[in-house]
Order: structure tokens, then C-alpha cells, then sequence
């Protein structure tokens, strides 16, 4: 099993992953809509995607967005998504994913990684912990819904 950094070609081969990952948060099967987010984050250098390949599949992603801060004037990463297929969980493959994610982010000397899951999922939740991220308790997230 490797780790990788995505490249153009991979984009085909990871609309399909990213598409099944969709699905699992409830959005409908839009492989064309899929690649085409892809595509457009990866030429507008808006994202960096790490994949997870064993045997030559591709089993899972992670894909982190820039974000900037005002206060300390510096760069962070937002770890949006980390997705394994079923079939790969349990094997170590997320963190191998977000092992990556780390050591991108400290080369690229950013100041954290931050990301957002849902409240119920707690084997991630023990994951991110036992990664040494730590749970905000000073800040609330709120949304402004525009669709």
C-alpha cells in the first residue's frame, strides 16, 4: 500500500472513488460532476489530493484546501475529506492517508490542519485523537446557506 500525490491523469480513476464518497454522505451517483470538480480544483491548484493505492486500485483519498490566517499571518490546511473504501477500512489506510496530510502541511510550514466531522462519528472522532488533533471547545461553526 502507498501514498501518493495525485497527478492529472489519476483524475478518471479518483472521480470514481470521490463520486462513492459522495454517495456515502448522501449525494446522488454525477460521475461527470464528480471529475469535473476534480478537474477543476487540481488546474486551479485549489486543492492537493493524496491517494491510497494497493494493487494498483486506487482505495482512498484525502483532500486538503488552503486556508489562511489573519491573525498569525500564516497558511493552514483544511482536511475537507479522507475517504477509504469499505472493502479497505480497518487496515490502517486513513491513517496512512492523514500520516501524509501531516507531513505535507508541517514541509509546506503551516500552522495546523484543521477539519470538521460529524458529531455522531466516533471511531473517527478516536482516529483524528490518537493522530493528535484535538477537539475545539472555544470556537462554534456556523453556515450561511446560499443554495
Amino acid at each position: 500500500m502507498i501514498v501518493r500525490k495525485a497527478i492529472l491523469e489519476d483524475l478518471p480513476q479518483l472521480a470514481i472513488l470521490f463520486d462513492e464518497y459522495r454517495q456515502f454522505y448522501g449525494a446522488s451517483s454525477n460521475l461527470d460532476l464528480s471529475l469535473n470538480f476534480l478537474k477543476q480544483r487540481f488546474e486551479n491548484k485549489e486543492s492537493v489530493i493524496f491517494i491510497h493505492i494497493k494493487d494498483e486500485v486506487f482505495t482512498g483519498f484525502v483532500l486538503l484546501y488552503r486556508g489562511f490566517s489573519s491573525v498569525t499571518c500564516s497558511t493552514y490546511y483544511i482536511l475537507d475529506d479522507v475517504y477509504v473504501t469499505p472493502l479497505y477500512r480497518k487496515q490502517g489506510s486513513a491513517q496512512q492517508l492523514i500520516d501524509t496530510a501531516i507531513l505535507f502541511a508541517r514541509y509546506e510550514n503551516a500552522l495546523r490542519i484543521s477539519l470538521e466531522t460529524h458529531k455522531t462519528n466516533l471511531i473517527s472522532h478516536q482516529l483524528y485523537e490518537k493522530m493528535g488533533f484535538v477537539a475545539d471547545d472555544e470556537f462554534r461553526t456556523f453556515h450561511c446557506f446560499l443554495k
